[in-house]
């Protein structure tokens, strides 16, 4: 069992994942404890990740995206703080704030160290995904390995559901 000091620590990291990515913090969240979501919340994250880099999302600081990141985070931290049975009003509010500090500012710290170091920005944000998912493992006590088996099993989920689709449209894997 956690200790209060714990659990809230955790339920801001999970809320700070969320401010990189969306459906971070709760992928982790639904993967640690196993819940049946897991997967759908694990193709989520993931598919963030490589749409991120692809550009097709506008900046996470303008309010089209400051918004759900900020509601994503306030749902995990007060799910994670649930799950941990302490019940704070206030983690909400509090893993809100936290994810959208993270989405106005970690796009400031990428833009600025592109322009002063040069760094390119994919690589940039390959280092933020790194820093990100180690953050997630520590605070939720699962190692990489375990990050890359529920990736796994979300691929192999999705690809035995699309495969009767697929071979119904003569699509063979």
């Amino acid at each position: 069992m956690r200790t209060t000091n714990q659990a809230f620590e955790r339920a801001m990291v999970l809320a700070a994942l969320s401010g990189f990515k969306l459906a971070l913090g709760p992928a982790f969240l639904a993967t640690a404890r196993r819940w049946p979501s897991r997967q759908s919340w694990v193709m989520a994250a993931l598919g963030e990740m490589v749409l991120d880099k692809l550009g097709v999302f506008p900046a996470r600081y303008r309010l089209p995206l400051l918004i759900p990141h900020t509601l994503a985070g306030a749902w995990v931290a007060r799910e994670s703080l649930r799950e941990d049975g302490q019940d704070d009003p206030w983690a909400a509010v509090a893993g809100g704030m936290v994810a959208a500090g993270v989405s106005i500012a970690a796009p400031m710290v990428r833009m600025a160290a592109n322009k002063v170091l040069g760094v390119p920005d994919a690589l940039l944000g390959l280092g933020e995904d790194y820093l990100a998912l180690h953050c997630g493992t520590q605070a939720m006590d699962l190692s990489m390995d375990g990050i890359t088996g529920a990736a796994r099993e979300a691929f192999e989920d999705v690809r035995a559901r699309a495969k009767p689709a697929l071979e119904s449209m003569g699509i063979r894997s």
